[in-house]
């Protein structure tokens, strides 16, 4: 895991007042000391200063050029005056009052029902392509009259904020049902797309207090114009011009108002170059969280592969704790977001007369500011983790009407399941894929090859344990599964940790997976991090045939190469037949230890295929209990009968004779000062940062870890050398003598316990 050069956290930068080129100079200082290298220039409530006029583009080269000799690495733009997109302060709307947003106002009278098409001229229209050209003309090709030169450089993209057209507005009149955004053509559209008429329909359900019949079509009708109207133009013009399109939606935070303010939100949000979401209220508590936002941006961010980006902290509290933070930027770098916008970062604090409900100030104006620095290291970790490949075993299609699909995403999650969403007509790819329906929950893809309904959620996580069991997980120390934390693992083997358990007390918890259990402690609004290790060896493994009446019988789960026939030549060289056809061994033993190999030789390098495969000795050959009769040598990993490909994950070594060579990267608890691990008490190095640390031969295996990775991640590397024991196998050997030593006594224990060992961090 590589942690990236560029600190990922970039300041809301809110243009307050009219700052002059020193307050410019010594508002960015104070950032660029506290490590950051980005900065968002944000025209918001507060700003004195005419927006898009000469002054404006005067105060944003103050603020580029300041950047650039401050060495900064990123500047971002945003297509607005505080929000939403679209409007350009209002002058589209001002200048064509008809490029304010329309709307279909349903009322009723006495029973009878009536039409009218209102605007509200405070909203801009998304739905029209020409006001969007306006706004295009009056924002982006301004900036790039100023900036273009910058445009993939310094100047890396433009934000735009909650375009939508849920903006309807206005104030209901006497009678008013409903409200619903319109533009020409839609009632044809929707007639097309339904044979039904629209105005009957609206009728129907609102005298018998449904939605169901409408509001989908009209929702995929009104999202596929937003997108071809406002979304796809913004986005080909930033393509055009070498700038990411970032920024996210509105209403986000559930699947029924994303879809009235979006219409096809999946697809929308697919279609910005750097995906983002607004993680304004900072929930903390699981049941509350939008996993339905995460898992719309993870799609999106997957799909586009540039990372993603998230707004955070708009609400505070403005004395959200550090750790807190830090847990919420880790959290959404699970979903793939390697970008986090700190909202918001003003000059001054002017505009909290205008915008009184949002101060989390993450400017000079914290009294722990410098310590931003620290905060931003961190950031790092988490970007690199968002970069890090996801396999979901559960994929949920995102539904096109408003279904409970966050009920199921929230049992997921406690359920500690892995899961992802995708579009409602892409093909599922994970062991399972789920859709959910008013009438409950469908399985449209499992194990077996079965598809299921349930009609709870319940149910139907009951047979997904039973058929797709928790490779990882975490429990409570008496062995029930952890509640409130959010379990991540990747494709690496690694595993992230959230806490959301709201208790202020440390939690005594179990990390099990592949097997293996870990105490931890997991601190309030904490985060833990376990490597996922490559396990590599520095010889090939060995497999002892153990022959029964001159037979030995093995099968291969694939195909293997390099396989290698090892035959004692002690005393009578032993013969045989793979599979029916005599083998010969002419070749230097070089896979066995010194001291084994000048008594055996090899087989050149072969191939075998899946399947069963069968070693006959051509003679009576005695099987010394320390001088067995055949190796097997290769790159496998050994389950006894069964032969795999080895896969660098420490599986199949249990047998394996040599040096074990663990890599991965770790990260290093702030105040931990010491680390241990169970070595099978084997002789032990330790790397840290490619440092040795001191070797240990016997317990304590214990390590005093040096100041300096303190709070950081490193790379680590152990190495630990098995003894000769394990080639032995694990056979019964005879009697010695009666009386004497029992093949117990002196059978080699034949087992390394721990192929893979996990890094325990002490105060």
């Amino acid at each position: 895991m590589n942690a990236l050069p560029e600190n990922p956290l970039i300041p809301m930068g809110a243009v307050t007042g009219r700052p002059d080129r020193k307050q410019i100079h010594a508002f960015l200082k104070a950032f660029r000391e506290a490590g950051f290298s980005q900065f968002l220039i944000y025209p918001r409530s507060g700003c004195e200063i005419e927006y898009m006029s000469q002054e404006w583009f005067d105060t944003c080269t103050n603020i580029i050029e300041e950047c650039r000799e401050q060495g900064f690495t990123s500047v971002w733009l945003y297509d607005e005056f505080n929000w939403p997109s679209g409007q350009c302060g209002g002058r589209i709307m001002r200048e064509n009052p008809d490029h304010a947003l329309k709307f279909l106002r349903v009322s009723e009278k006495n029973g009878a029902y009536s039409f009218e098409v209102r605007s509200n001229p405070n909203a801009p229209n998304v739905l029209d392509p020409e006001a969007v050209r306006k706004f295009i003309a009056y924002t982006h090709e301004r900036y790039a009259e100023h900036f273009g030169q910058d445009f993939g450089g310094l100047v890396k993209g433009i934000f735009s904020d909650e375009p939508s057209f849920l903006y309807i507005g206005g104030a209901p009149t006497e009678g008013t049902r409903l409200d619903l955004a319109f533009y020409p053509g839609l009632e044809e559209d929707y007639e097309k797309l339904t044979g039904s008429s629209l105005r009957e329909d609206l009728v129907f359900c609102l005298r018998n207090h449904c939605a169901f019949f409408w509001e989908p079509f009209v929702c995929k009708l009104l999202g596929k114009r937003f997108l071809e109207s406002f979304i796809l133009p913004v986005r080909e013009w930033c393509d055009r011009h070498n700038l990411l399109m970032t920024g996210h939606l509105m209403q986000e935070n559930c699947l029924g108002s994303s879809l009235r303010a979006s219409g096809c939100p999946m697809a929308v949000t697919d279609s910005f170059s750097l995906p983002g979401l607004d993680e304004i209220r900072t929930h903390t508590v699981i049941e509350r969280i939008e996993w339905n936002t995460l898992g719309t941006v993870e799609h999106a961010v997957r799909k586009n592969g540039n990372g993603g980006l998230a707004e955070l902290f708009a609400l505070g509290p403005c004395d959200m704790t550090p750790d807190r933070v830090r847990r919420q930027i880790r959290f959404v770098s699970l979903f793939g977001i390697d970008h986090y916008v700190l909202a918001i970062s003003p000059f001054d604090m002017r505009g909290n007369t205008i915008k009184t409900g949002y101060c989390n100030p993450f400017s000079p104006a914290q009294p722990w500011f410098s310590a931003l620095e620290m905060l931003g290291e961190d950031a790092r970790i988490s970007a690199a983790v968002a970069r890090k490949g996801f396999e979901p075993e559960i994929q949920v299609r995102r539904p096109a009407s408003g279904v409970q699909l966050n009920e199921l995403l929230i049992r997921l999650v406690q359920s500690q399941r892995q899961w992802s969403l995708i579009g409602e007509d892409e093909e599922g790819t994970a062991p399972v894929v789920l859709r959910v329906d008013p009438e409950g929950l469908t399985a449209e893809k499992m194990p077996d090859g079965y598809d299921r309904h349930w009609d709870t959620f319940a149910n139907g996580l009951l047979v997904l344990d039973e058929l797709v069991p928790l490779k990882t997980c975490v429990t409570e120390a008496d062995g029930t599964l952890a509640r409130d934390i959010f379990l991540r693992t990747f494709a690496d083997g690694s595993v992230e940790i959230i806490n959301f358990s709201g208790s202020r007390a440390t939690r005594d918890l179990r990390l099990r997976r592949e097997g293996r259990e870990l105490a931890f402690e997991l601190e309030p609004d904490g985060i833990r991090a376990f490597c996922g290790w490559k396990i590599s060896t520095d010889r090939p493994n060995l497999k002892r045939l153990v022959f029964a009446d001159g037979v030995c019988k093995f099968r291969l789960e694939s195909a293997l190469d390099g396989l290698v026939l090892l035959p004692r030549q002690h005393e009578v060289p032993v013969a045989f037949e793979l599979d029916g056809v005599p083998v010969k061994a002419e070749a230097p033993a070089d896979a066995l230890p010194e001291g084994f190999r000048e008594l055996y030789l090899g087989t050149a390098p072969f191939r075998l295929g899946p399947g069963e495969h069968t070693v006959v000795l051509k003679g009576e050959f005695p099987d010394y209990p320390f001088l067995p009769s055949v190796f097997l040598a290769g790159d496998f990993a050994d389950f006894g009968d069964t032969l795999t490909e080895y896969a660098q994950d420490g599986a199949g070594l249990e047998n394996y004779t040599g040096k074990i060579i663990q890599t991965g990267w770790a990260e290093i608890p702030c105040g931990a000062s010491k680390l241990r691990f169970e070595t099978d008490g084997l002789y032990t190095e330790l790397y840290l940062d490619g440092e040795k640390m001191p070797e240990r031969l016997y317990a304590p295996f214990v390590w005093h870890i040096p100041e300096r990775f303190s709070g950081k991640t490193v790379p680590v590397r152990i190495e630990r050398c098995s003894s000769c024991g394990p080639m032995f196998g694990e056979i019964t050997f005879p009697v010695v003598r009666p009386g004497g030593w029992t093949a117990a006594d002196r059978r080699p224990s034949g087992k390394v316990r721990h192929p893979a060992v996990e890094l325990e961090f002490l105060p």
